[in-house]
């Protein structure tokens, strides 16, 4: 298989860095997961959208034909996360999750639903195995999405976030996750980066143009920070 990155021009020295740290895990996950319980690895996130910036992380998906090695997945996140630079992220799933969008079992209670990967698919790479046949896994509508995102905020993400166990960064991502998936309750397509999405949307005071700034910008001003978090209350009250 043929690295899709090798057909990048004009690399930026932090997408070179991400490309090492991208073969690095690749050979991470290959030397202790066997290959008969291997089905896919894919990349996903800011190294494939090309909006990598200095705090950005790698993010694999490995795809495993049992949940015998998620563990295992779990472990080699909480080993290597801090090591690399851009930070490794390794997260697994499942047939059996993937079939019927649920955890077999988290250590993280903030871990996104299985079929979010599986709705995004197309926006991800893949950089082992063969891809995913997705037509008979279960998922939400994007009403039901919507929903259950926006109560994540109230319920997990702001409470954390004050608690300082919350990164700020973390929930400008989520943000994007949440207004994109309220273009798509409207019947508009997936973005493949948070420039497309900052670009689509027309409305000069919607907060993902601020999310979009604050994403290239990450403010240091706490003040800033507290500013934002009341637009994005007001914004999720005015949610419907």
């Amino acid at each position: 298989m043929k690295d899709f990155w090798n057909n990048w021009k004009n690399k930026t020295e932090i997408e070179e860095r991400a490309i090492v740290a991208l073969k690095k895990a690749r050979q991470i996950i290959l030397k202790n997961v066997p290959l008969e319980e291997l089905i896919a690895i894919y990349v996903k996130g800011s190294f494939v959208r090309r909006e990598l910036n200095e705090k950005s992380d790698i993010d694999t998906v490995t795809i495993l034909k049992t949940n015998k090695y998620r563990k295992k997945i779990e472990e080699l996140d909480k080993e290597y996360k801090s090591k690399e630079i851009p930070r490794l992220e390794f997260s697994s799933f499942s047939l059996w999750e993937l079939e019927n969008n649920k955890h077999f079992y988290t250590d993280s209670k903030l871990r996104a639903s299985p079929d979010r990967f599986v709705i995004r698919i197309s926006c991800y790479k893949l950089i082992y195995g063969k891809q995913l046949d997705t037509s008979k896994f279960k998922v939400r509508n994007s009403e039901e999405s919507l929903k259950d995102l926006k109560n994540a905020f109230y319920k997990s993400f702001i409470p954390l976030y004050n608690q300082k166990k919350f990164d700020f960064q973390e929930i400008i991502k989520q943000v994007f996750w949440l207004i994109e998936l309220e273009e798509q309750r409207k019947g508009k397509k997936c973005k493949n980066s948070w420039k497309e999405l900052d670009n689509s949307i027309k409305d000069k005071n919607h907060l993902v143009h601020e999310s979009y700034r604050l994403r290239l910008n990450p403010p240091k001003d706490q003040n800033i920070k507290e500013d934002y978090i009341k637009q994005l209350t007001t914004y999720l009250e005015e949610l419907k």
